[in-house]
């Protein structure tokens, strides 16, 4: 139950959101070599339609090659997302201003939620809650997408698992945004008309390999949101992931790192992190 809405935030942040299938799918890859170390870089969609047809050619076969897949996070149960969620619940929330207060009343009536939903909730998370409704109608998912489905044929195949943070410090971080920035994302996500048609052209993008497209349109919501926004989900965990990324180019072996495909675009990607530290990073698909 609560996953669910999480992942759905967490797409619309890092531009990993659900698309209707193409044909075939050909998202970026990028890798970093030296002697005895390879890294992958892979950027992910957290949610998608049965059937969509992403771990092909070069990407699979580097996945098939790696000896440790790394992700944002393990996989989570509800149950743990759920007491992850209490944690960080506020004990009282800020009073919304008025009109978010009634439009998120409306929507949230029209949805079937009761009355008091989120009366106990910060905007976040009734912006996640509420994000996620119609891209689960519409028939998304994250099951076949590029983290659950990575888990499950690591899991099968004994590759080992290694998460870059734990879902309570990502929780935390949304937990931990400005008030003015929660309530721009929830005001953004109650003037969405078409967040499925929306989500669709931007994961067309990213199927297409299409990066400095996916920049654009990240900058677009990052901005819209503010800079404590990009500088919590982002310029941070950018510059932390490179890090440790730069200390795993120093241990021999094959790693395949999938995230957020917004974490490999633009001039603050990882990639760029890395050139900077002089690791030298090339796409190849």
């Amino acid at each position: 139950m609560f996953a669910r809405p999480l992942l759905a935030l967490l797409c619309w942040l890092s531009l990993a959101s659900p698309i209707a299938a193409p044909a075939a799918l050909a998202p970026a890859l990028w890798v970093a070599r030296d002697g005895d170390t390879t890294i992958w870089l892979f950027g992910t969609v957290h949610q998608l339609r049965q059937g969509t047809p992403w771990l092909t050619g070069a990407v699979a076969k580097a996945f098939a090659d790696s000896d440790v897949l790394t992700l944002e996070i393990a996989p989570v149960t509800d149950d743990a997302m759920a007491e992850s969620l209490v944690k960080v619940a506020p004990v009282k929330p800020a009073p919304l201003p008025p009109d978010l207060d009634r439009r998120l009343r409306k929507r949230a009536h029209d949805l079937g939620f009761p009355a008091q939903a989120f009366d106990a909730t910060d905007p976040w998370f009734a912006a996640t809650t509420l994000a996620a409704q119609p891209l689960a109608r519409a028939g998304y998912s994250p099951a076949p997408a590029p983290e659950a489905l990575l888990a499950r044929l690591a899991d099968r195949s004994g590759t080992t698992i290694e998460p870059l943070e734990t879902i309570e410090k990502q929780i935390a971080i949304f937990a931990a945004l400005p008030q003015p920035a929660q309530r721009t994302m929830l005001a953004r996500v109650l003037d969405d008309p078409e967040p499925v048609a929306a989500m669709d052209r931007i994961v067309a993008t990213w199927g297409k390999g299409n990066v400095a497209t996916l920049d654009r349109l990240l900058a677009s919501d990052l901005d819209a949101a503010g800079p404590s926004v990009r500088t919590a989900l982002l310029e941070r965990r950018n510059a932390a992931w490179t890090r440790t990324i730069g200390r795993w180019m120093r241990q021999p072996g094959t790693r395949f790192v999938a995230v957020g495909a917004g974490h490999l675009a633009g001039p603050d990607s990882v990639q760029a992190r890395l050139q900077a530290m002089g690791v030298e990073v090339r796409r190849v698909r």
